[in-house]
Formats: C-alpha cells, structure tokens, sequence
C-alpha cells in the first residue's frame, strides 16, 4: 500500500450510504464484489445511476436501488472501473454527479479505471492513485499521479488496480466507517473460491476469484439484503458437466 501526505485528510465520518455509482460498461465483477463485502459488515450500500434505465456490463445488467439525483450526503462515493469508462468520462450528468455527492462525501474511492471518472470529475486534482493497468495515461492526463501498486491511500481517496485488490479496498472502507474490528471480521469472513468447480472453469479467471459454487446462467444475483439492486449475470448456457455445447 502506498501513502503521502494526504491531499485531502477523511473528516467526521458522514451521514448516508455508500453509493457506488454505476453507468453503461461498469465492470460489474468489480462493484459485486465492493457491494458484498460491505453488506456483509453490515455498511448500507445504494447502487445509484443517472438515469432511471438497468446499465449495461460485460457481466450482464446492473440494475440500481436509486438514481443519483434523489441521494444526498454519503459515506462514501464508490466509482467501479469498466470497459464503456471513455464514454462515462464525456457524458456531463454523470460527471456533475460524481463532482456532487464527492463534494460531501467523506471518502472517496475507485476500483481499475473507475480513477479516471473521479479524476474527470475534478475531485481528486493531485492526488496519488492507481488504476488499471492499461489506464494510466488516462489519469496522469487529468492531474493525478500515476503509482503501480495494487492499492494506494492517499488521504481521502483509495484506489485499487483492479478487480483482485478490490477486496482490499473494501476491507480498509470497513475499516475506516465501521472499525479496525469490523474489518478483521470482514477479511476473516471472504474466502476466495476453489477453481475446481466445472460450472465455472470456463469463465475469465478474473470471475472465477470470486464466483465460487454460485449459481450461473441469467441468474438475478442479490448485490445487497434487500434484493432492491442486482446483477443479473450473462446467460452461460452451461450443462451440467460445464460444457459450452459445442464441446469447449
């Protein structure tokens, strides 16, 4: 993990959710995971969008709790990485409403290139911060510094690189809104799957960290106890011995 000087220290802990904020191309691996291991400590989570429309994931549907108009003050505004992120980072409602809810939120953070939106926004002018791989151009663009490492906490803002350290980001947002125990709970209750499973050997090894004996197949998959927002994962068309259909 990298620290600095923070440029901009996490006060008093603010009212409200945490909202991760979703839009067409998400990554949907990523949120999942942020959504889960925060709902499992307990910590109430909204998946807001802009518009009143599922947005659309290589992973399937994200359908939100809200839209970003109707929340004010946060916790913690949550941006996840994705493939449609140029298209988000031009489109002016969704980056006026990251600009709003980060101004009040008392953490911010950002899973692969979900920096670049935050960097977009204006609301993390200097700061250290990661991203994917393939992004940092991207960031260092738009006034941040670049740091390669898996996870990096500058002040109020953490960044992880991609979809394998998002279980560290969260567990250090635990940490910080619901306590140094509460964290040790949450790291000591995720348990990365086997990769035995034939349901799921097929899937991109990325999905496969976490899917674990989870059903699949255009199952809708809970992303919080109230089953209000979801993530309904792309149809595999997998029999029994995890087969394609067509002999893969």
């Amino acid at each position: 993990m990298s620290t600095t000087e923070p440029f901009g220290t996490a006060g008093t802990v603010r009212d409200g959710p945490v909202v991760v904020l979703a839009y067409d191309g998400i990554a949907a691996d990523e949120a999942g995971l942020i959504v889960q291991i925060l709902t499992g400590a307990g910590i109430e989570v909204i998946i807001a969008t802009v518009g009143t429309d599922p947005v659309t994931s290589f992973h399937g549907r994200v359908v939100a709790h809200r839209t970003a108009a109707g929340l004010g003050t946060c916790k913690a505004l949550v941006v996840p990485g994705g493939m449609g992120v140029r298209r988000a980072a031009d489109d002016e409602a969704f980056i006026a409403a990251i600009a709003r809810l980060a101004a009040d939120a008392t953490w911010l953070a950002a899973t692969s290139t979900g920096s670049v939106l935050l960097a977009a926004a204006g609301v993390v002018d200097g700061a250290r911060a990661t991203t994917h791989w393939l992004a940092g151009e991207l960031i260092t663009d738009r006034g941040l510094e670049l740091v390669r490492e898996s996870f990096v906490e500058h002040g109020r803002l953490l960044t992880a690189s991609g979809v394998v350290s998002a279980p560290r980001l969260a567990f250090r947002l635990v940490g910080a809104l619901a306590g140094v125990e509460a964290e040790a709970k949450a790291r000591s209750q995720f348990r990365r799957p086997p990769t035995t499973d034939p349901r799921y050997v097929r899937l991109p090894r990325g999905w496969r960290r976490w899917f674990g004996s989870k059903r699949l197949g255009g199952i809708d998959h809970p992303m919080d106890p109230s089953g209000s927002a979801e993530i309904v994962f792309l149809d595999l068309d997998l029999d029994d011995n995890g087969s394609d259909g067509r002999g893969r």
